[in-house]
């Protein structure tokens, strides 16, 4: 469990056909070649998200370690009432979550994209020759924590809504409401790369940042003072 590129061996290979079920239940009965399997089917899995849910590679690496421990001590706790895979990125979650309480304010479940609406430079701005790739990096690690997760989630390990509510331990609704506004913000924040589309001016993208509870808020897409003049 130490490599975390560990490669299954030869003599493994008539494991290869079980389902993740199948190897955390073999594990979980002391077998310790069907966890070794399960291990190298979720550790990449489990890494990916680390990495972007924690900015230092090593710190990323102890974590997913961690939450490869506690996997293997809770497999014979593991009611098999989720896949394995979403239990084991939930794990990884909340070791995300402890790691940023020993250093960080951590943010509740609830956070309000409000308080993305700063005075940062637009992508294009700050970083003009950056490809795509790098933009998306870059505004992931700006999200909210928790709509990180679900962004991360749901467009890249293609988990469905409730599998990222257990996962998380959100209800249904509070990941469709992470999901659109990290779709909403994301779109927003990176429409300089779209071909043809001009630059969002920076009202437009503060308004793509509220929660979307009532109607749009006209006073801050008429920074213009024109509507202020108006009413003097």
């Amino acid at each position: 469990m130490s490599d975390l590129n560990h490669t299954i061996g030869d003599g493994w290979a008539g494991l290869d056909g079980f389902t993740d079920e199948e190897l955390a239940a073999a594990a979980a009965a002391g077998d310790p070649e069907a966890f070794d399997v399960l291990v190298g089917r979720l550790a990449p899995v489990v890494l990916r998200f680390m990495r972007r849910m924690v900015d230092d590679p090593a710190v990323a690496e102890d974590l997913v370690q961690e939450t490869l421990l506690a996997v293997w001590k809770g497999l014979p706790d593991f009611g098999f009432h989720s896949k394995v895979r979403t239990w084991a990125l939930g794990i990884a979650h909340r070791k995300a979550v402890d790691h940023y309480r020993r250093t960080h304010e951590v943010p509740s479940a609830d956070e309000t994209f409000a308080d993305l609406a700063s005075a940062q430079p637009l992508p294009s701005e700050s970083v003009e020759k950056s490809e795509l790739v790098d933009a998306l990096r870059a505004e992931l690690a700006s999200l909210p924590q928790t709509s990180r997760a679900v962004w991360w989630l749901k467009e890249v390990e293609g988990l469905k809504m409730a599998e990222i509510g257990q996962a998380l331990r959100i209800s249904n609704g509070s990941v469709r409401g992470h999901l659109q506004r990290s779709r909403s913000y994301l779109s927003t924040r990176l429409a300089p790369w779209r071909p043809g589309a001009p630059d969002p001016a920076p009202a437009e993208t503060l308004a793509t940042m509220s929660d979307g509870d009532g109607p749009p808020d006209r006073d801050r897409r008429s920074v213009n003072g024109s509507e202020r003049r108006a009413r003097t």
